[in-house]
This record gives C-alpha cells, structure tokens and sequence, in this order.
C-alpha cells in the first residue's frame, strides 16, 4: 500500500476558479516547481512523490541526509497506489492525479470535492468565529450596497477578501468607500458571487494552529509562527520546537489551551463531517480602537501549510537554532 503526494500550492487559486480545466499562472507553476519534493517530509517508507523526474538525484540526496522517504513516481507504479495526499483538494488537483494514471476510485467523488470548496470559502472562518463567540464578525456581502455597509459597520477601516483565495492573496485594505473599493466589491461579486468585509486590526504577532480531521473529529497537531509583509502577504515560517514557539507568540499556556481546545470543538462540529485531511487556521495578536486582544480565525486553510512542513523539520532535525523556512 502506497501513497502518492503532491505539492500544488496554486491549489488556492484552483479553489476560487472552481474548474478542473484550472490553467495556474507562471509564477505559481514556478512556486511549485521549486518545492516539489516538500511532500518527502511527510512520506512514509514506499510512498510516491508526483514531481519531475530530473528531481530523482535531489531525492535521493534528501534521503540519505535526513533520514527521509519518497520516490519520485513513475507511471509503471500506478497500480501500486492506494491513496493520494495532495498539499490541497480541488477538482484541479483530482485531474492531475488522473493525469499520471491514478484510478478515480482511490479519488474524491464530485460531491466530496464541491463539499470541500464549499468548505474552503472564508464563510467558513465566519462559521468558526461565531462557534467561538468572538464578538467581532466579518460580514459577507453579496452586493456592493452591502459591503458598503458592512465597511461603515466598521468605522471605515476594513480589509475586502475574496471569498476563495489564501496566503495573502485576494485581500485589500480599506479606508473608506473609494472608486477603487467598488470595483474590487464589483468584481469580487461578479467572479465569486459575494464578497468578505472584516474588521481592520493592527497587527502584532502572526501565528497559526494546525490539526488534522479524522472521523469526523478535529485533533491538534500543532503551534505554527510565520512572518508576513505589510500588505499581508505570506513571507517564511520559524523552524523551532515547539516551546520556542509558544514562547514566540507570547500568550499564557492557558489561554493557548483554552484556544486549542475551543477550536477542535469548532472544526468537529463546522468542517470535520465532510472533510478529512490537514487544516491550518491563521490568526493574530492584534489591536484595535487601542485594545489589545487574540483574533482566533484570520483565515482557515483546509489543506497543508508551511506549519506543517516548518513543523516537521523540526522534528526531523533537531535544530538548536530558529531559522525561516521560505520558498
């Protein structure tokens, strides 16, 4: 029995066009190309990894320093497969297992992969704010009226997100109604049928929480610190055991375990009925109106995220210093 794993971080942009035909941009493709074997950090001894074939060496070599498994994959070694992990789900990713010669029987049915689009909408972070009973929702708007409104709600300091979008991407502050705000809105609408408004913190600390759904059950995996750029943007994640961490994000250990706790009932009762698989939820140490306070879901991420891979190396190689890991 043989998994088959993928790095395909353009899945995000897969998700919002909603189409197995999906075409990624070229900077996506490159992103891919240059963290094509990140799945071996997750491999089990004869697992496969989809990646270019001139990456064998390279494998090779990660093995053999690490301690690591994974095979490049080749077709002749389709019928070994029994199940494919890709760094994300779409009706994209299920083609570019069929492109390689995987049966559709070990792959998610239609229905499976709507649900999980369905899933990966910023809805759902509204849907997990609300289980924690965070006083300060983002609003989804489906006309510009609407999300003119909900930016008002706001004082007029606002970020508009795209509904299907992630790492940074599809996400724009707001000061007010522009000429600009209404075209974004416009857009955002016409392409993805409705657009998020949320509130507009001033960040302190980006971190994430990491777990795994499994029986229709949310489980903590982990602690994730990542950096980003001014507008938002994803930049790199820390490489450290899990205490530095901890420490790094700064707040008491019982409010991480109140947090933990609070977000595996979240997930097992809004995402893990219908999803099995990694899940990554971003959140921040932030202020606002000169309060202090821990936003609990920024952005939920039903696929694999840097975290998890930051997270492993770690385990792996037993570094005594932090570092970034960034593609």
């Amino acid at each position: 029995m043989a998994s088959l794993l993928l790095f395909n971080p353009e899945n995000d942009l897969a998700l919002a066009a909603g189409t197995s035909n999906y075409t990624p941009p070229a900077a996506a493709v490159k992103i891919r190309a240059a963290g094509a074997l990140l799945p071996m950090w997750f491999a089990k001894p004869g697992d496969f990894i989809l990646a270019p074939p001139e990456l064998a060496d390279k494998a090779r070599e990660m093995r053999e320093r690490y301690g690591i498994h994974g095979e490049i994959f080749t077709t002749d070694k389709a019928p070994e497969i029994t199940k494919c992990i890709p760094w994300g789900w779409s009706a994209y990713a299920a083609r570019l297992f069929r492109a390689a010669g995987i049966a559709d029987s070990i792959l998610p049915d239609d229905k499976l992969l709507y649900d999980i689009r369905q899933l990966s909408h910023r809805r759902t972070s509204i849907s997990i704010l609300k289980a924690l009973s965070y006083p300060l929702l983002p609003i989804e708007a489906f006309t510009v009226e609407q999300a003119v409104n909900a930016v008002d709600s706001f004082s007029g300091e606002a970020y508009l997100k795209y509904p299907w979008s992630g790492s940074g991407r599809g996400v724009f502050p707001v000061s007010g109604i522009t000429d600009q705000f209404i075209r974004l809105a416009e857009g955002a609408i016409r392409r993805q049928g409705s657009v998020i408004i949320e509130p507009r913190y001033t960040c302190i600390k980006d971190f994430a929480m990491l777990f795994y759904c499994s029986d229709a059950k949310a489980h903590f995996h982990g602690l994730s610190f990542f950096k980003t750029q001014p507008g938002g943007a994803y930049s790199g994640n820390i490489i450290a055991p899990q205490s530095y961490i901890a420490e790094k994000i700064g707040l008491p250990h019982s409010e991480l375990d109140s947090l933990k706790h609070s977000l595996e009932e979240a997930l097992t009762n809004c995402v893990a009925s219908a999803y099995n698989g990694p899940v990554g939820i971003d959140m921040m140490i932030a202020e606002r109106n000169g309060l202090r306070l821990t936003v609990p879901c920024i952005e939920i991420n039903l696929r694999y995220t840097m975290g998890f891979i930051a997270q492993t190396i770690a385990g792996v190689t037993r570094q005594a210093e932090p570092s970034l890991l960034r593609l």
